[in-house]
């Protein structure tokens, strides 16, 4: 798993605010880099399709909270990390599918 992700943190650019379309998935994080929280904004699904989890940039999975602001954004409570390097892990609840978002914190 360490190097899936290291493997996908050299491929994946670093944008101040990222938005990518998969085949059926279209999402949006913001901000990028973040302090606080962030927010990711699925535009054709609802957020209650998917499980979330946040780990580090060697593979932890971190503790954080959650927060869902409407039926397609949720909000990440990032503020305990230290700076560097995340991903949202994104899994399909009804698919065996997982997407991989990378996101920074100052």
């Amino acid at each position: 798993m360490i190097r899936t992700i290291l493997f996908l943190f050299i491929i994946i650019s670093n944008p101040l605010f990222s938005q990518e379309k998969h085949k059926d998935m279209t999402y949006s994080i913001f901000p990028n880099p973040a302090n606080e929280f962030i927010n990711l904004k699925i535009d054709n699904n609802s957020i209650d399709d998917y499980n979330f989890s946040i780990h580090s940039l060697i593979g932890n999975q971190m503790d954080f909270q959650q927060e869902k602001i409407s039926d397609n954004e949720m909000r990440f409570v990032i503020n305990s990390f230290n700076s560097g390097y995340y991903f949202i892990l994104i899994d399909f609840k009804n698919e065996n599918r997982r997407r991989i978002i990378k996101f920074s914190k100052n």
